[in-house]
Parts: structure tokens; sequence; C-alpha cells
């Protein structure tokens, strides 16, 4: 794939990003066509937001002038650990690659664009929530399972 860029997102890519986020929330089973409606209207304001503010950075895949993927950071306070002194956290998410990009290596791409940025940053590790089909990229990219949990309250 030479002819592949990896940029980093600008405000201008919001409808973009808010594209792909949907279509990865439908390629993971989720139909539910309001809360998919109700996340977009509510993610757009946000977005503008952080991408101003820089605790959510995000990159397209390209290939000329189609978008063949992309993912994003967010950087969000965090209490300090004993191994790790930055009150800060890099989480990776909405890596999605559209189904005809698939097997091409863009996923891994973009996920080696993020993990370089978040060294370059100094943050001691990232972190992600896998779904079945990216775990195993992810897996080979060193990623690890944790002992994260998660209680849903509604």
């Amino acid at each position: 794939m030479d002819d592949l860029i990896i940029r980093e997102a600008i405000p201008e890519d919001i409808p973009e990003i808010l594209r792909q986020r949907r279509a990865m929330y439908l390629d993971m089973g989720y139909e539910d066509s309001p809360a998919l409606a109700g996340m977009l209207s509510t993610c757009r304001p946000y977005l503008s937001q952080a991408l101003a503010n820089g605790s959510f950075r995000a990159w397209q895949a390209r290939l000329g002038e189609v978008i063949a993927g992309g993912g994003a950071v967010v950087i969000s306070p965090w209490p300090s650990h004993p191994y790790d002194l930055e009150c800060r956290r890099a989480t990776i998410l909405n890596v999605y690659v559209p189904p005809e990009f698939r097997r091409q290596g863009i996923a891994r791409r973009l996920m080696q664009t993020m993990i370089a940025w978040c060294q370059q940053q100094k943050f001691a590790a990232v972190y992600l929530h896998a779904s079945d089909d990216g775990r195993h990229l992810y897996e080979s990219l060193g990623f690890l399972p944790s002992n994260e949990m998660k209680l849903k309250l509604r």
C-alpha cells in the first residue's frame, strides 16, 4: 500500500469521523437507529471542542481522495500510578476500515501511527477496548488483556 497516506484529522473531517463511528457500530451489530442518530448529534459538539483543545486526536487513512479508514486517541485526565506519574491516559478508539479495504494492512498502519504518537507524547501505556474482529491485530501489536471490568448503569 505505497499510496496510502495517513494524516491527522482536522475539524473539517468531523462529518467523516462521525460517519465512520456510525459504520463501526453497525458492523458490530448495533442497529438501534434512534440511538445511533442520538450518538451522532451529541458527538458532533464533543468532537468540535475536543479536536480544538487536543483531547481528541484522530487520523485518517487515504488512498488518493478515498478515505480507507480512521482511528482516534482520547487523552483524558487520570490519577497517577506508581508506574506512571503522568496524570493522563491515552485510549485508542474508533479504529475502523470499510469492508472493501480490509485485510490490506490499513488498520495496522493506523494503529502504528497512533501508537507512535502516544510514544512521542511520553504516555506510559495506551488502552483500548477490542472488538472481536480487532482483537488479533491488537494482540499482534503487543496489547495485553487487562483486569478492567464494566458495570452497566443504564
